[in-house]
């Protein structure tokens, strides 16, 4: 600011020159009338300008004292509404809003809402609103129902999600006080709107203030809304609060140029012309406004320019009081700049206490002007030139410094947290806000702000942040009371392990989760010991929200503050309920069946022992049962073991439901079950009692959609006379069982020392069997296949043989399922196969022309998905075409594993292998399979052509299945031929190929050669 300062007067005493007086005098009175000319111009002059530089210096003065006054406004109203905003935040995540319902008058949710605008002197109120605007909660407990779906600042955060801190328009309420109302959206945890929180900010509580802070008479201090509508005035003007003035502000047209700045205008309100500054709430749609009264302003001016025009009256007074008027203009600005400086000491010191440093950068001249305080937040040494912006760049940490050096290349301003460079020192963090000035053109000619060291604070939200995401992501449940017992805090843990949310539990004492389990002696020893030593730790029982019990590891811990003073206790829980539970389901799993929760064979074991050593010497009763499930095998690989392990939990159940009371029913293995009686007075009662469980078990099942009925068969031991421990009764019962199998399903036998013998024999098979193939003693037999159309022997069934010179010739029924058991069948397998393409090219090139080979798979084979690649390495090491060899399936193999076995059937017709079905119509199902498989051949199984005869039933089935197959365009073959009664119903049925002992019985492949030779002379092809 340039202050002029007036001439100081002199006087020059010039001595009369004798005979010169007139000249003496004219050339006085010249001088004088150019002094007194000059005087008066000089003057005027001064005065003009005097009064001009007055003129703006006062006005200066004023601008920079109501800019700082409209900061002081704008920070108070932003601090406020950021309270406010604050509080409605933390009471939304602390009230979880319901589905519309009635209003409530939890105390819990009143408590929370009292206690947020507790401190909050200028909130008369909080309320909150459901999803359909109904008023549930509030922290004045008005009576009756209210509804204010039809309120703006509903209807605005129902429709804008991203919508945020809303300030609605000034309103009456109906105690006749006008309120704000300022309103926040809830957002459910999907996203979706769950209601509005609001809060009636009254306006009178600014009231005071702003009167406080009103400049002079005719000042008038304003709160408006972005778009001119009024929300505060002081003075007060009743009938216009919550109304847009008109016309409308200037500062409405300017807001989008500038958030801050001043204009001159007359008030539509009370006609009186002032100068207008104005302020934006940052991040509010508000405008503070201060007007200061044009007259009042400068009216010590114009006090000054009378003085001055006075001195114009007369030229005698002027010259008099010249002195007197240059010192009065002197000591006025000496009084103006003292007022200044001391308003600038005030600020610096202000500035100092606060740690806030301003400055100014001219963006044209590239320097800078800084406050005192800045070279200290800085960490840089004061120097008595203003800096330049490089300096200020230099002193901010390296990643902050792009952004605020672009900021100074486009000339616009910033706001937020920067960081001071460390390698001058410890990094401060400094909160930065800046404003833009602009020259007559609009163009950005200076940018000014201000820095506030907020690294204490910065620090300190870190800690509160670090805290708080290690309270809530603890695993462990934590409880925090104050000094009087009562819970002021709970995480997250706490709630998922005791089911009570933590709005049920502020405020409440900890007793309420004791359990029953516990005197009150136990838990007045627990106090005592955290009141001698400050702690303790141990297993307690509590109970959750639901009345459950749990027991938990619990630390309890006193709270000091930094003098050592108690200020309340902190618990930290360990739910050990699923350790315990863990621990109880791992021993149960030890002793049980998982499938059927039934003893295993372990405390099978254990139950038949305590049978034996409880006995009655007098009248001895132990028996021990062991139940097959016939052909269980054969249903898993049909429907799969789903279907199976169903079938065993159906008849599990209704074992239980048979079973006597105290005795003991267990599956030691997959398709057994074993039951020890011991309270029956003979065998006849132990009979009974098997015959119903094998009605049981025989009882039509429901699986997947089907009804099926399954067999049993069961072995019988009996204390003591099969044996006088637990191994040797369960050793002899299942070789009853093994017995008991050999004469078919639904049968039971008791034990007898001579089945022990049979029970060797099979062992004897298996083990010779695991050797078989590497000794060479498998070897086949083919069974020859007659087309019924021309008499041709057209092809030959290879059929796996074993001859063992331990065990003689043994039969293909009593090896072939032995072989799937022990996980021989698929290397045996892939032997015969290898073997039957040898021979057919052998026979090829020794015999009178080609021959369809079949070859049996199993489901193993199937499923061990190698089939393909076997068939395929076997044709290429016989050099057998693919068209002679023909793989014949059962129908168990297609139902287990569908989707390979589809992929392999596929692959095999792709290398033009044949596909047949062997067996059909002996499984579960057979039809849905037979439009999906890509089939060649089907074969009636010889239960049906055996009695094709003599029972209506076979025959009928004999005809559908060729019918079926012909439709398909299947050919179709029957086995088990051994008549010709059998083979003409079969021409006549429309048959297409037998095989069977009237064709010819399995033989070696050279007795085959020479029924071929000698087949081809009666009917030559």
């Amino acid at each position: 600011m340039l202050i002029s300062r007036p001439f100081k007067s002199q006087s020059n005493d010039v001595p009369a020159m004798p005979g010169n007086t007139s000249l003496g005098e004219e050339r006085m009175r010249v001088l004088l009338i150019a002094f007194l000319t000059l005087l008066f111009i000089g003057i005027i002059t001064n005065l003009v300008y005097t009064l001009s530089q007055a003129r703006q210096g006062v006005l200066q003065l004023q601008q920079l004292t109501s800019e700082k006054l409209v900061h002081v406004l704008e920070q108070q109203t932003a601090d406020s509404l950021n309270a406010v905003e604050l509080a409605l935040q933390s009471s939304s995540r602390s009230i979880a809003v319901p589905v519309p319902q009635q209003r409530t008058h939890d105390e819990a949710v009143h408590d929370t809402l009292v206690s947020a605008i507790r401190h909050l002197p200028f909130v008369r109120a909080i309320w909150v609103l459901d999803t359909e605007g109904n008023m549930i909660h509030d922290s004045e407990r008005l009576p009756g129902k209210y509804n204010l779906s039809d309120r703006d600042y509903f209807k605005v955060h129902r429709e804008k999600p991203t919508q945020g801190l809303y300030i609605d328009l000034p309103q009456l309420s109906k105690h006749g006080v006008w309120f704000i109302g300022v309103s926040l959206r809830i957002t459910r945890p999907d996203g979706s709107f769950g209601g509005v929180i609001a809060a009636a900010v009254e306006p009178r509580h600014f009231h005071r203030f702003y009167e406080a802070i009103k400049p002079g008479n005719d000042g008038v201090v304003s709160l408006l809304g972005t778009d001119g509508t009024l929300m505060l005035r002081v003075p007060d003007q009743h009938g216009i609060e919550g109304k847009k003035l008109d016309p409308l502000p200037r500062f409405v047209n300017m807001l989008p140029h500038a958030n801050v700045g001043s204009y001159h205008a007359k008030s539509s309100v009370d006609n009186i012309e002032r100068i207008y500054f104005y302020r934006r709430v940052a991040g509010r749609p508000l405008v503070v406004l201060v007007g200061i009264g044009e007259r009042e302003v400068l009216a010590p001016w114009r006090n000054a320019a009378q003085a001055y025009t006075a001195v114009s009256v007369t030229f005698l007074l002027l010259v008099c009081w010249l002195g007197y008027v240059g010192l009065h203009e002197l000591r006025r600005r000496a009084s103006l700049h003292k007022a200044l400086v001391s308003s600038e000491s005030a600020l610096t010191a202000a500035q100092k206490l606060a740690r806030i440093g301003s400055w100014e950068f001219d963006l044209q001249r590239k320097k800078g002007k800084w406050s005192e305080e800045m070279f200290a937040l800085l960490a840089m040494q004061k120097t008595p030139d203003s800096p330049p912006i490089h300096h200020f760049l230099e002193a901010l940490h390296p990643d902050d410094r792009a952004e605020v050096e672009s900021a100074f290349q486009e000339g616009r301003a910033w706001l937020g947290e920067l960081r001071t460079n460390p390698d001058k020192g410890p990094v401060r963090y400094l909160y930065s806000s800046s404003v833009e000035q602009k020259n007559e053109k609009g163009e950005v000619t200076a940018i000014s702000g201000t820095l506030q060291d907020v690294t204490q604070r910065h620090f300190a939200d870190e800690k509160l942040n670090l805290a708080a995401r290690v309270f809530n992501y603890m695993q462990d449940g934590i409880v925090v009371t104050d000094i009087d017992g009562r819970i002021v805090a709970v995480n997250a843990a706490f709630e998922r392990i005791t089911g009570y949310p933590e709005t049920h539990v502020l405020g409440q004492r900890p007793t309420m989760l004791r359990s029953e389990r516990h005197h009150d002696a136990f838990y007045r020893s627990i106090f005592d010991a955290v009141e001698t030593s400050g702690e303790w730790r141990g297993e307690v029982w509590g109970k959750r929200k639901n009345g459950a019990a749990y027991l938990q590891w619990m630390t309890i811990s006193v709270m000091l503050d930094n003098v050592g003073r108690r200020t309340g206790y902190v618990a930290v829980i360990t739910d050990l309920s699923e350790i315990t539970e863990a621990n109880a389901q791992l021993t149960f799993l030890s002793n049980h069946d998982p499938l059927t929760r039934l003893p295993n064979r372990r405390l099978l074991n254990d139950r038949l022992q305590q049978a034996i050593d409880n006995v009655e010497p007098e009248h001895p009763a132990v028996a021990v049962l062991i139940l097959n499930v016939d052909r269980l095998q054969r249903l898993n690989d049909s429907l799969g073991h789903d279907a199976g392990d169903t079938v065993l939990w159906e008849i599990a159940k209704r074992l239980i439901e048979r079973l006597p009371h105290g005795d003991t029913l267990a599956r030691p293995g997959s398709d057994e079950f074993v039951i020890v009686l011991t309270r029956f007075e003979d065998n006849n009662d132990v009979i009974t009692f098997a015959h119903q469980l094998l009605d049981e078990v025989a009882a039509p099942i429901q699986v997947q959609g089907r009804t099926l009925s399954v067999t049993a068969s069961v072995g019988i031991s009996v204390y003591p006379y099969d044996g006088i421990s637990a191994s040797d009764l369960l050793k002899n019962a299942d070789a009853a069982l093994s017995h008991a199998k050999q004469y078919g399903p639904g049968t039971l036998r008791f034990f007898k020392s001579e089945m022990n013998a049979q029970a060797l024999h099979w062992i004897s098979i298996e083990h010779e069997l695991r050797g078989a193939l590497g000794r060479n003693e498998l070897f086949l037999h083919y069974q020859p296949q007659v087309c019924l159309s021309n008499g041709c022997l057209c092809g030959a069934e290879a059929l796996l043989r074993w001859h063992s010179p331990k065990l003689g010739m043994v039969m293909p029924a009593d090896f072939i399922p032995m072989a799937e058991d022990i996980g021989l069948i698929v290397q045996i397998g892939e032997w015969v196969i290898r073997q039957a393409c040898a021979q057919a090219r052998d026979w090829q090139e020794t015999g009178p022309g080609p021959l369809i080979v079949a070859v049996n798979v199993s489901a193993q084979q199937i499923a061990a998905g190698t089939l393909v690649q076997v068939v395929e390495s076997a044709l290429a090491q016989s050099g057998l075409q693919p068209r002679y060899l023909e793989i014949e399936l059962t129908e168990s193999v297609l139902m287990r594993d569908t989707e390979i076995a589809l992929r392999q059937i596929a692959a095999l017709r792709e290398l033009g292998v044949g596909v047949s079905l062997d067996d059909f119509g002996t499984g579960y199902s057979s039809l849905g399979y037979l439009s999906r498989f890509p089939l060649d051949k089907l074969k009636i199984d010889q239960c049906f052509v055996r009695n094709i005869i003599t029972d209506a039933r076979s025959a009928a089935i004999a005809r559908a299945t060729i019918a079926l197959a012909h439709g398909l365009g299947i050919t179709v073959i029957a086995e088990g031929v051994e008549n010709t009664e059998q083979l003409e119903y079969l021409r006549a049925a429309g048959c297409d190929e037998v095989q069977g002992f009237l064709i010819g019985r399995p033989a070696p492949p050279g007795q085959f050669a020479e029924l071929r030779l000698s087949w081809q002379a009666i009917s030559p092809c």
